[in-house]
């Protein structure tokens, strides 16, 4: 009976880290902070760890951003001088070479803030008192739905509304036939999606996940335990900074190739 009382309260421990809720302990032995529900024009909002986390990271994006073009320069110093290069290397390393130049800079404010954005939520997630909001689907599926409409909205823009649907099959071949593809590439669309949203959620989550369960092989199996979970978990911990890093880009590239591609004439 103890060890299942024990597994019962490890597991609730591992759902705690990893799942959402209206409370939120800033400081350890301090109590923890009820979030209460918002009220907007009388449709009510949840609001949760992740949702704060979220405000908190759009905050820091903001902050730095004004903080960087507060002094604009030819030469960047302060807070520019960091944020520049990562303009600079979305820019010429990702949004150009696939979008082009001129339609390109018309994109660089929204890749920009979604790559800053992503990056900052994924970081944020690795300080122990705060919570992984880009581990949560629902966030995931939000960022990736901002993706998706982007993508019909730039090639209604480009192509029109129904030159978008019908520059989805190749020129020449039977209606019948040209129907079933436009069918099919509508259907990639959603996956597309999908795909940004799951791939984010789960790299994220499966990260966090498995240092918490190598902590817990300490409290389940034996104390000595900890001469092997703990130095595999310090290895975990700093490749998930990696792994922040790698997310963040990935989802701002396909996001760009995916955009870019619906704008363009095939």
């Amino acid at each position: 009976m103890a060890q299942a009382g024990a597994g019962e309260d490890i597991g609730g421990t591992l759902l705690h880290h990893v799942s959402d809720g209206q409370s939120w302990a800033p400081l350890p032995f301090v109590p923890s902070v009820e979030l209460r529900d918002m009220d907007v024009f009388g449709l009510k909002i949840r609001f949760t760890r992740h949702v704060l986390m979220l405000l908190i990271s759009a905050g820091i994006v903001a902050t730095l951003s004004l903080a960087a073009f507060s002094n604009a320069g030819v030469i960047p110093n302060g807070v520019g001088a960091f944020i520049e290069p990562v303009v600079l290397f979305i820019r010429d390393s990702v949004v150009y070479p696939i979008m082009g130049e001129k339609q390109g800079c018309q994109w660089m404010g929204f890749f920009t803030t979604l790559f800053l954005f992503i990056l900052t939520a994924n970081f944020i997630g690795m300080i122990p008192l705060f919570s992984t909001a880009t581990g949560n689907i629902n966030v995931t599926l939000g960022l990736a739905g901002i993706s998706f409409f982007c993508i019909i909205g730039n090639g209604v823009v480009h192509l029109g509304p129904v030159g978008f649907f019908t520059n989805m099959a190749p020129h020449g071949i039977p209606k019948p036939i040209a129907f079933f593809i436009v069918l099919i590439e509508t259907a990639g669309m959603f996956i597309k999606g999908f795909v940004l949203a799951v791939r984010l959620f789960a790299n994220m989550l499966a990260g966090h996940f498995v240092m918490v369960s190598l902590i817990a092989l300490i409290f389940i199996v034996h104390p000595l335990a900890a001469l092997l979970s703990v130095p595999m978990a310090l290895f975990i911990s700093m490749l998930e900074i990696l792994v922040v890093v790698i997310q963040a880009f990935v989802f701002t590239l396909l996001s760009v190739i995916f955009i870019g591609a619906a704008g363009s004439s095939h």
